[in-house]
């Protein structure tokens, strides 16, 4: 897969927005391994600790990016005219959309007319991937699962609907001035670097607590019945890559793993993989959402047909990579107070 890919991105120029959170610093680090022109943003202020192992790294080039300023977004658009621009810039997390709504629109929504805007004037062949989310269709019944692409939106959190209009963005700029853009919505992914406000690393990063003796045995979670299915953010970094090779312009694709676990069930993987046996879980209902989503069953097909790609690793090593990694964070005293 490499080989082939490294052919088809042999000496373009890659940029990737947001690439010092989550699945941002995996696609960085998994595109750092080609014979590319990898060009970074940050912001002055950014947390750098996703992307330490890139900070030495003679392929890859570093720039300052406010999404919220369109000069900004001028200046890195102009300087570098990409070939492939993943825009993974985002405020992407539910929970605290409910406290700062006007953030998450101005970030997901906004932005992306500024960086689109800049596209539109500097870099008009660029072929661009955003990265969007199953939560605009909100809770799906049963009876309309599994979720595809036709599935309607239905967003019923702030980020959700943040994530809409981002999206609207998108087909609004492709539809007016042509630009090249795809469009992903990947389902739940997992595995290192990932924030304890996700259900699975805060489940992980409380065991690895517990067994360091930092805090007692009582493990506090949320609502454990939603079904989800988990993909590796490592397969989720090929994926993206794939996406771009082979993604056709004005698609739209969901991503993700099509074996489909409880909340309750990721968590019972996880306290079986614990050196300490005597752990008690405890609902905290500061961990409730106002609105939550209990049904998140997607439909594949679209993008395997057309790509071949699919995940490899299982749920078990999913969350065994997860816990390893904040057993890791814990024990170097890199842990959240």
């Amino acid at each position: 897969m490499l080989n082939r890919l490294n052919s088809i991105f042999t000496d373009k120029t890659i940029l990737i927005l947001g690439s010092t959170g989550f699945a941002g610093s995996h696609l960085a680090d998994l595109v750092n391994t080609l014979n590319c022109k990898l060009v970074l943003t940050r912001r002055h202020n950014s947390n750098l600790a996703n992307v330490r192992q890139l900070m030495g790294s003679k392929k890859v080039e570093w720039d300052y990016l406010d999404i919220l300023d369109s000069n900004s977004c001028d200046l890195l658009i102009k300087k570098y005219k990409p070939h492939y621009i993943f825009h993974l810039a985002a405020n992407s997390w539910v929970t605290p959309s409910w406290d700062m709504p006007s953030l998450y629109f101005q970030t997901n929504a906004l932005g992306t007319v500024n960086i689109f805007e800049s596209i539109r004037k500097y870099s008009s062949e660029s072929k661009i991937l955003i990265s969007c989310t199953p939560e605009e269709y909100g809770d799906v019944s049963p009876a309309d699962l599994p979720i595809t692409e036709k599935t309607r939106i239905h967003p019923i959190n702030p980020y959700a609907a943040s994530k809409v209009a981002q999206e609207m963005v998108a087909v609004a700029w492709e539809a007016s001035y042509g630009l090249d853009v795809i469009r992903t919505r990947v389902f739940n992914h997992e595995g290192p670097r990932r924030s304890v406000l996700g259900a699975n690393s805060s489940f992980a990063y409380q065991i690895a607590k517990i067994e360091n003796k930092l805090q007692p045995p009582i493990l506090k979670v949320g609502n454990l019945s939603a079904l989800r299915n988990f993909t590796s953010i490592y397969d989720i970094a090929e994926a993206y890559l794939i996406a771009m090779e082979k993604g056709i312009k004005g698609n739209l694709y969901l991503i993700g793993n099509e074996k489909n676990h409880t909340m309750r069930e990721t968590l019972d993987i996880l306290l079986g993989h614990s050196i300490v046996k005597n752990i008690k879980v405890e609902v905290d209902a500061s961990k409730i959402r106002p609105t939550e989503l209990n049904n998140f069953v997607g439909d594949f097909t679209k993008f395997t047909s057309l790509t071949g790609w699919e995940p490899k690793k299982d749920i078990n090593e999913i969350l065994l990579d997860t816990l390893n990694y904040w057993r890791t964070e814990v024990k170097n005293g890199n842990y959240i107070i």
